[in-house]
């Protein structure tokens, strides 16, 4: 019996050893944040919704991990706590203006959510439940460099490794989605204007921007005179769709002459016309989505430019089309 209770006292000891060393020497633990174990700036990407798509909020997991020579795995429950941080922001975009790259923005309050920064690494386990903070798809835009610093900040009383503490998510935003209506039976209801005979046999009248193909175009006229802004085409579908917005692409690699400024509008006979938006284009190649406010059932839609980049008489699309 004597023996049997030194070998338990014993065991008693060496165990509470295990543990106190386990939980005071830097070498044994380091509980770090997942997301930043292979790089500490992470590109995330939202696909950001259009004013008649229904609202999304995009979640993005963050979590930590329970490393170390001591344990396998967590010896306890271990709460852990994330933290925005932006101490180090002013240095990162100091960094990236003098290497000439756009400083970040700070995450507008009313697009970015990290309601509940708090997770537990439970037991006999190695990593937390994920959480997650949330960015609303709606309200975001493209043209920002949002950057968002997640740390993790707090271990329940175990070493972090420093490291991999943080990680730095990149905002990456893309305009929304819509699947094109079908234009194998689309015609050209109207045209002002459109170049007959400079362009090619193949080329340079209206119904080349309902081909599919980049490299032609409808061009307004420009052999033997250049008739002055504004210019329209008008599409027949010949059946009534559902409209959400058009996609247009100018002729490519021609920045002169681009549409800057095109007026849009919607008909269920091709003769009465209703207002469907002002909007601004860009000198591009790149196809531009045109996103209405209501939809529009209708047969027949007019896009009638008003303003070029180049203040030209001329204009022209690559491609027009729907959705």
């Amino acid at each position: 019996m004597n023996r049997l209770f030194l070998y338990i006292l014993l065991g008693g000891i060496i165990a509470c050893k295990k543990d106190t060393a386990f939980s005071k020497k830097d070498g044994d633990v380091r509980v770090y944040m997942s997301q930043a174990i292979s790089s500490a700036f992470t590109d995330i990407t939202v696909n950001r919704r259009a004013p008649l798509q229904s609202d999304s909020a995009y979640a993005f997991d963050v979590n930590a991990f329970f490393a170390g020579t001591g344990y396998l795995t967590a010896p306890r429950d271990i709460n852990v706590r994330f933290a925005l941080d932006y101490t180090k922001w002013d240095s990162i975009n100091t960094a990236r203006v003098n290497a000439g790259q756009p400083a970040f923005e700070k995450i507008p309050d009313n697009i970015f959510s990290f309601a509940k920064a708090q997770t537990v690494i439970k037991k006999g386990t190695t990593i937390s439940d994920n959480i997650s903070f949330t960015i609303n798809a709606k309200l975001i835009q493209e043209g920002h460099n949002y950057m968002i610093p997640v740390r993790l900040e707090a271990a329940d009383g175990f070493a972090l490794n420093q490291a991999k503490a943080i990680t730095y998510f990149v905002v990456k935003v893309t305009p929304p989605v819509y699947p094109e209506i079908n234009r194998s039976a689309w015609t050209i209801l109207h045209v002002d204007s459109e170049e007959a005979n400079g362009e090619g046999p193949n080329n340079g009248r209206a119904i080349f921007a309902l081909d599919g193909l980049l490299n032609t175009f409808w061009h307004t006229q420009w052999d033997g005179g250049e008739p002055p802004l504004p210019h329209h085409i008008a599409i027949d579908m010949k059946a009534t769709q559902t409209l959400s917005g058009l996609y247009l692409t100018a002729r490519q690699n021609a920045p002169s002459g681009a549409p800057k400024t095109v007026v849009v509008e919607a008909s269920t006979d091709g003769t009465t016309w209703q207002a469907a938006g002002t909007y601004q284009l860009l000198a591009i190649n790149a196809r531009q989505p045109v996103f209405f406010t209501q939809t529009f059932n209708v047969r027949y839609f007019r896009v009638t430019v008003t303003a070029t980049h180049g203040n030209t008489n001329i204009t022209f699309f690559a491609e027009v089309s729907a959705f």
